[in-house]
Parts: structure tokens; sequence; C-alpha cells
């Protein structure tokens, strides 16, 4: 029998502050790598400020853009970074100008970075489905729900709503610096004062699952789980079955994409999936079923178990592994959270597999099975498209001549709001209650009425061209007149569907 080999310690992160702002790093050769990390992201967002972070970010950098060496910036879910890699001289004065151009955030170049942000839109893929999919489903059109949103304040914010936003969240009380080795003697972080920001606070819906629902094509699994070392190890096992048998073995699918985002300390949303032809969608959605009940019944095996801890100590010698837990310390600072050493450390010291099948056991009672309507298992109750009841009253009649609707595609308006199903089923696709409307695009055409888009907070949209229904054109000027103006905004291209009412 060989010995199991000794768990490695993880790598040191050393604490300092720089002019208030807590500084993390880590001791690794090579170039400065510096991250000015902001506890800002688009979870913090409403839906119609969708954007608004990144158009902070692209204003801050734009006196910043050079390429005589390494910098970017990015905009994720919880957090804005500016980033620079070069010699300790040069990150210091690019860490100096950016704090300056953040105190003195340029909106001159406003309609310029709007037209940038589009373009990037329109020429991105965005988020993958396994990403934005999960998320929307337990969040609707808030918080980590708008990671696959449409960035809107690039068409409505202002000069003001920008600058209101960089000096709510870019102070040196919602920062943190990391840095891949000491900090440079002349090292400033000239930021204003501000107080200490925290993760968004919103309630995941409580739904019932397992559960399925239909996506257009692709299968999908989506889960709300706490994340635990014994969860992320049964993900991964998942994933590695899961390729073999549909890969290697059947040879249905190239790959099964796989992401997670933590929505709290220890909460996480997480999807899996692969792109597959309708008429394999059935094949792999059984394999999901019956793999993961194996999971969950037998546990994993002893190799299994053994490739998890090789996989993570082999990352933990690495430069990658200490860039990772100087940033996670970071981003505990500004959460609040706890750091995810405490998982590392049980997994190094070898997981038990009781606690992996009781991981895969709540995955598989949380799991939502999406695919193509006709090959969804019928045992599964199907989710509806909104955790809020569906509105009471009048069914709309499809106009005879001229409507664009889907034949089979339902609308109830009532005086609360809006239900829309599909065919005969009593699940709704989408209801937008009229006051939990998140926010109306309107749509202007060649016509004398516009198109509406509504979107409620708990997710769902539904869109009301007033020539597909009749009726529709006074149910458009209702719609209309029941709204702040606040929720209304010009819909983008991107939103567009029609080009006449």
């Amino acid at each position: 029998m060989v010995a199991r080999s000794a768990a490695p310690d993880l790598p040191a992160v050393h604490r300092t502050e720089v002019d208030g702002v807590p500084v993390f790093w880590h001791t690794q050769p090579g170039r400065l790598n510096a991250s000015l990390i902001f506890g800002v992201g688009v979870a913090h967002e409403t839906f119609l400020e969708t954007g608004i972070t990144h158009l902070v970010e692209h204003l801050a950098m734009r006196p910043l853009r050079t390429g005589r060496y390494e910098n970017n910036a990015t905009t994720s879910m919880l957090h804005t970074s500016f980033d620079v890699t070069s010699t300790p001289d040069t990150v210091t004065d690019h860490l100096r100008r950016t704090c300056g151009s953040l105190r003195h955030l340029d909106t001159g170049p406003l309609e310029l970075e709007r037209g940038i942000l589009v373009a990037e839109e329109r020429t991105s893929e965005g988020p993958g489905v396994t990403t934005w999919l999960p998320a929307s489903i337990w969040f609707g059109n808030q918080a980590y729900g708008l990671a696959g949103n449409l960035q809107l304040a690039t068409v409505h914010a202002g000069a003001e709503d920008v600058r209101a936003w960089r000096a709510r969240w870019f102070h040196r009380g919602n920062a943190a610096l990391v840095l891949s080795g000491p900090p440079p003697a002349d090292l400033r972080l000239l930021l204003p004062d501000g107080p200490r920001r925290q993760p968004p606070q919103v309630t995941p819906f409580r739904l019932n699952t397992p559960a399925r629902t239909t996506v257009p094509n692709g299968v999908v699994g989506c889960a709300l789980v706490d994340w635990t070392a014994g969860m992320a190890c049964a993900a991964g096992i998942l994933i590695a079955r899961l390729t073999d048998r549909l890969r290697h073995l059947e040879g249905l699918v190239y790959d099964i994409a796989f992401d997670h985002q933590m929505v709290g300390e220890r909460q996480a949303v997480l999807g899996f999936g692969t792109d597959v032809p309708d008429k394999h969608a059935r094949r792999v959605l059984d394999a999901i079923r019956f793999e993961l009940a194996a999971l969950a019944e037998s546990g994993p095996t002893g190799e299994e178990l053994a490739a998890d801890r090789d996989s993570l100590m082999e990352q933990v010698p690495e430069r990658e592994f200490a860039e990772y837990r100087v940033f996670d310390e970071a981003m505990c600072e500004l959460t609040g959270w706890a750091p995810a050493a405490a998982h590392q450390r049980q997994t190094l010291a070898g997981l038990a597999p009781e606690a992996v099948a009781e991981a895969a056991r709540e995955l598989a009672g949380a799991l939502v099975l999406c695919g193509p309507q006709d090959r969804l298992p019928a045992d599964l109750p199907e989710l509806p498209g909104s955790p809020l009841a569906p509105v009471a009253g009048r069914e709309l009649k499809r106009a005879l001549v001229g409507s664009t609707a889907p034949r089979g595609f339902r609308i109830v308006a009532g005086e609360e709001g809006l239900t829309s199903y599909y065919g005969s089923s009593p699940v709704p696709v989408a209801v937008v209650r009229f006051d939990d409307i998140a926010g109306v695009g309107v749509e202007h055409t060649d016509g004398q009425l516009p198109i509406l888009h509504l979107s409620g907070r708990h997710g769902g949209l539904i869109t009301v061209r007033p020539g597909d229904w009749r009726g529709g054109r006074n149910l458009v000027r209702d719609l209309r007149s029941r709204f702040p103006g606040d929720v209304y905004f010009d819909a983008p291209d991107a939103m567009r569907l029609f080009e006449q009412s």
C-alpha cells in the first residue's frame, strides 16, 4: 500500500494598509502584478442600472490607455478590477493615475464610451448559458440574475448618474489592492473616503425542485446549493463522469461546461451543460440523472477522491494559485465572506466519501433540468416561468390579420399585471405584475403606437405589439398610463424584435 503524500501548505498571504486601503500580497518572482479591486459589479446594479459600473470603468481607464505595458480593467459580478503588470515604478505610477482618474472622473467622453460599450456588447458573445441561466432562475431581473442582461445604462444613464455611482462605490472604504510582491515604498492610493459596502442582500426565490424547464437548444442543469468542499468535489466528479460517458463512450458531445457563482457566504448557483442536437438531448438528460443518482447512492470511488485531491495538490505550488489566494482574501475583505482556504484544506486533508454523496443528494434534490420541450423527462414537474402566481384577467385574442405572435402564444391581461402562456399549458411562460415592474423598453416604430417590452423584478419578459392582438392598441395605451416615467427606456437594438407595429 502506497502512503498518501502529505498535504502542502497553502501559499502565505500578507496584509498591510496604504492610505486606508487594505493591501494583500504574495511573494512571486518576475514582474509586479497589481489589481486595484472595488467591491461593486453587476450584482449591485438594478435592472435599469445594468452596465453603469462598466461605464465608470471605461471612463476611468480612458486617460490611462497605453500600449507601453500591460494594463486592463474588468467588471464582474461582484467586483471591478484595474490591473497592471510592469516594473514597481511603472505599477506605482499607473495606480496613482488610476486613483486620480477615479477621483476626478471625466464624463466628457460619455457619448463616445456609450458607443464603444454598445459595439462591445454587439460583438461579444456574452456570458455562457451556464453562467446566466442558473442565476436568472433563482434571482430574476435583479442582483445576480442580471448576469445576462443588456447594459441598459449605456442607453439612458446621464453624466450625473455616472458621477453619483462613482462616488457611491469607488472609494477607499470599498477598495482593496492585490500585489504579487511587497508594496513599493512610494506606493500611494489616494482615493476619496466612503463607507464599507457589502454584497447585495437579496433572497433567492423559493422554487419546488427538482423540476424541468424549456430552453431552445442544448441541455443545462442548474441548482442553488450550499457550497462546501463536498459539493465542489461532487460537481467535479459528476462533470468527469458525464464527460467520460457522453464524449468518450457515446460520442455525443465535445465537452461539458461548468460554472458557479457565489451568492452568499455559503450558497452558490451552479450550472453545467452542453450543446447537443435535439435528437440526442434526451440521452444527455438521462445520463445526467443516472450519473448523479449513482453518485448520491454509492458515493465516489477511492480513485475519484484521490484525483480530486491530487488536482488541487498540483495547483498549490503554481503562481496562478498564489494569485488566486491573494485575490480571494481581498474579496473576503470586501464581501465579509469567509475565504476558500478552509475548503481547500479540507480537500487536501481528504474528504469522506459520505460527505460527497450527501452533497450529490442535495444537488439532485435542487436540480432544474433544461432542454428542448419534447425531450424533457415527463416525471419532473414543469418549473413556472416566474415565482409569482399567474395574474387573472381577460385573454387577448390573436389578431386575424398581421399578427406576428407565434401561434399558440397567449396573453392574459388583468388589473394587476400580465401573464403569458404557450399552447394549452396552464404553466405560465412569464408573469409581470405591475407592482413588480423592473423596466419598460419602448420600441418606437413607424406605427402610431410603440411596442412595449415589460420586465419584472422577479423575472419574465412580456412583449406587447399593438398589432398582434385584438384590443392590443388599447392595451398599449393602458400600459403606458400605468407606470412612472423613470421606468421607461428606449429599447436598444439588441432588444428590438420588430420593424413596424
